[in-house]
């Protein structure tokens, strides 16, 4: 860098602004600009990172999204942002921050922009609230050097698809809405598990009947006029394969779990998919956990507390494939 150009990079001070003040066009453009490839390499359509979705990603219903902007007249140069849900974990509820969508424009990496937006939503923190996020290889010594824990190395678990995978049990339906007994049923979830976005039917409902891109399938286990389990899967086609994703698969006991993956396998059979994958916590009953050398990219669930301070330590998390933004 040039001394030129490290006095420029000196003044650009990150600016703070909330998702109803943000150019989403704008938005949106850098990060089709920055990403874009990637899609491209994949057979993925550029729409899946368009104004829409962008629209749709930073209104969750815990509130606006904040981001960090670093602005060179008026041009978008780096920013970071995240989104607010709600954590639970037994009777404590407390407001989360998922840190994504960090971008720098090619023009202007290598002059530390990253790390000041990085740094300035860190700031703008409640002490009493978490900020998470799930970096990249290149992304990550920014979070480390910020105070962030890796928490978790999320692993991948694999069911190939051999056949019809059988008929879904008679307990479990597809449903088309969320209502009071998924409420009911987040909070019953929420009594033993670690800290996670609870899956309130507000919640459910916006990450996945209201995406602007995505079809999501989702499903009930109902017993005895009672909702005992969620699931949530999304067909995706990427490099010539067909892969069932499970985003959410939640039961209050093991063997509605058991339920919930058998009717996972029947909907993959039926819809001609390959494999069915759960990139999460605990185990997807009936997969195998894929070794970490295989995978292209580390899942790692970074914590940290707000404030500028010494950070708190982050104790028990869990992570379901819905955590992640990208599916």
């Amino acid at each position: 860098m040039t001394a030129a150009e490290a006095s420029a990079a000196a003044d650009l001070a990150p600016t703070i602004v909330t998702s109803d003040a943000l150019d989403t066009g704008a938005h949106a453009a850098l990060q089709q600009r920055v990403f874009g490839h990637v899609l491209e390499d994949n057979d993925i359509p550029l729409e899946r990172l368009g104004e829409p979705v962008f629209s749709w990603k930073l209104a969750p219903p815990r509130g606006p999204a904040r981001l960090a902007l670093i602005e060179d007249r008026g041009a978008i140069l780096s920013s970071c942002t995240g989104f607010p849900v709600e954590l639970a974990s037994g009777d404590r509820r407390v407001r989360g921050w998922h840190l994504c969508d960090a971008v720098s424009a090619p023009e202007a990496r290598g002059r530390g922009l990253f790390t000041r937006a990085l740094t300035a939503l860190r700031d703008d923190t409640a002490p009493d609230e978490w900020l998470f996020a799930f970096p990249n290889g290149q992304s990550r010594p920014a979070f480390e050097r910020q105070g962030f824990v890796a928490v978790e190395h999320v692993p991948l678990w694999v069911r190939p698809v051999i056949g019809r995978g059988g008929a879904p049990p008679d307990a479990v339906a597809p449903i088309t809405a969320f209502g009071p007994a998924h409420d009911a049923l987040a909070s019953r979830l929420a009594a033993d598990r670690g800290l996670t976005a609870e899956r309130s039917a507000a919640y459910l409902t916006w990450r996945y009947l209201a995406h602007p891109f995505f079809d999501y399938q989702c499903f009930e286990l109902r017993r005895e006029d009672r909702v005992d389990g969620i699931l949530v899967l999304n067909r995706m086609q990427a490099a010539g394969r067909t892969s069932l994703w499970v985003m959410e698969l939640l039961a209050v006991d093991r063997a509605g779990e058991r339920e919930l993956a058998r009717a996972a396998r029947a909907v993959a059979g039926a819809q001609g998919c390959d494999v069915v994958l759960s990139m999460a916590s605990a185990r997807l009953p009936g997969a195998l956990r894929l070794p970490p050398v295989f995978l292209p990219k580390k899942h790692i669930l970074m914590v940290r507390s707000g404030g500028p301070g010494e950070p708190r330590p982050p104790g028990e998390w869990e992570v379901h494939t819905g955590d992640w933004d990208t599916f």
